[in-house]
């Protein structure tokens, strides 16, 4: 796993202490803790065409593009992405919620019956009655 420069790290953490830098098997993410939760992804540092390369000076530009004359536009740009990240992830766990919530609802026979046999209340039949078919018996022959 290659390591990142630590003269970058020195730097990244004088913007603002909460930045740090990780690598996800293919590229450097520059990341920002938020003050609750899990630290979010802010910036993917790559190459031409997607490829890996170091993290450097024009990632720290990039980085520090909103911070011109004051630190709370910094601050209010790594806020933004933090929020927009965990709108994001609330999104698909509500979304992986009501997908399971979906594959398992059922409908209200099959739930009564369930209840009726799990409580022990009587057989679980269905709605309606049932007429069991038994063959050979009760078969009515007609006459040629």
């Amino acid at each position: 796993m290659p390591e990142v420069d630590r003269s970058f790290k020195r730097d990244l953490k004088n913007l603002d202490s909460r930045l740090d830098v990780k690598f996800n098997d293919r590229h450097f993410v520059v990341t920002y803790q938020r003050p609750f939760g899990e630290p979010v992804n802010i910036f993917r540092i790559q190459g031409e065409g997607g490829s890996f390369r170091q993290p450097d000076k024009r990632d720290l530009a990039i980085i520090k593009g909103g911070d011109l004359a004051e630190g709370s536009k910094m601050e209010l740009r790594l806020k933004e992405a933090a929020y927009k990240a965990e709108l994001i992830r609330r999104r698909d766990k509500q979304k992986a919620h009501d997908e399971i919530r979906d594959m398992t609802k059922d409908g209200k026979n099959q739930l009564s019956k369930a209840f009726i046999q799990a409580t022990n209340q009587s057989k679980g039949n269905a709605a309606f009655r049932r007429i069991e078919h038994k063959p050979g018996k009760n078969v009515v022959k007609v006459a040629p």
